[in-house]
């Protein structure tokens, strides 16, 4: 089959206007996940220590065909940080999406994470964002149902907890559909964990964009993003590294200024951000991080004011 790769890539890097001048080489990585797999081939040319190709590949099409469409929407609105599509279709047992490659590795969970690093992070989300918004129609009239009443009623059937049954009622008293529908629509990545993110000389790249614009809620890709660095599945903040705590007030309100934001709002959207955020996973069948991420919605509605302060310093 890698023959067989190799021979289609050959024949169309002319046309997706990729240098192909050198010898191809290629790197295999088996992405297992309990609920699904795939194989991404990472082609490179001549010595070049990055890809200039990334192929993914699956049993099934749904996955890829999605990202295929996301992808080539996300591109052709912010194509300073999202990989270009190239092709998606069916290669023997396999279907097949092929996107340009970018340099930079991804961005590793690190102990401690530079003042500048962050705020480089947090600018590219408020400048990816910005980006996106600019075509943006009139939010759909489900927007309540698919953000707020839907995800909130998974979160209370998916188990017992006393604190989370409370915590939910007392958020949707607090995002009323008004408050929700004066909510500007900005399409998010939906799963902007820190290795996601592609970082080198300064410039970042974000891959993986299977959810893109499932959620169109503001904040929810700085927040998930800052929870991601913090360890949040796993601990509240009690444990967070004590000198992120220290920043993220100040990267909240610099994700909020460059949009025309008011910070306030995370104490609405930070829950709701954790709500979805397990909705996401729960829709995809991912059993093992839906357990992980009901145990933390179980710790921030046990102390939301704990959460709150860690993210608005006050």
């Amino acid at each position: 089959m890698i023959r067989d790769w190799q021979n289609f890539l050959v024949d169309h890097v002319s046309e997706w206007g990729v240098s192909g001048s050198g010898e191809w080489h290629f790197l295999l990585h088996n992405n297992y996940h309990p609920h699904c797999s795939n194989i991404n081939v990472l082609w490179f040319e001549g010595k070049s220590k990055f890809p200039a190709v990334v192929t993914k590949l699956y049993r099934e099409p749904e996955i890829l065909r999605r990202e295929f469409g996301n992808l080539k929407r996300a591109h052709g609105l912010a194509p300073a940080w999202v990989p270009r599509p190239l092709h998606f279709g069916q290669q023997g047992p396999f279907w097949s999406l092929w996107m340009q490659g970018l340099p930079g590795a991804r961005y590793a969970v690190q102990t401690k994470h530079s003042p500048a690093t962050l705020r480089s992070m947090i600018d590219m989300v408020a400048a990816l964002h910005s980006e996106v918004a600019k075509t943006t129609a009139v939010p759909a009239p489900d927007r309540y149902a698919r953000l707020v009443s839907t995800p909130l009623r998974a979160v209370v059937e998916f188990a017992e907890s006393a604190k989370v049954k409370e915590g939910c009622a007392k958020l949707a008293a607090a995002v009323p559909a008004e408050w929700i529908a004066a909510m500007p629509a900005i399409p998010q990545h939906g799963d902007l964990f820190c290795d996601n993110l592609l970082h080198h000389q300064g410039q970042w790249h974000v891959i993986d964009w299977e959810s893109f614009g499932t959620i169109d809620l503001p904040f929810y890709d700085a927040l998930t993003l800052l929870l991601s660095l913090a360890g949040a599945t796993e601990k509240g903040p009690e444990a967070w590294d004590a000198t992120l705590v220290q920043q993220i007030p100040e990267l909240v309100q610099r994700y909020a200024n460059a949009l025309g934001l008011q910070a306030t709002a995370v104490r609405q959207m930070l829950p709701l951000t954790l709500v979805n955020w397990f909705y996401l996973q729960w829709c995809d069948g991912r059993q093992e991080f839906s357990q992980r991420m009901y145990g933390t919605l179980d710790r921030y509605f046990s102390s939301p004011h704990a959460w709150e302060k860690a993210f608005l310093g006050k």
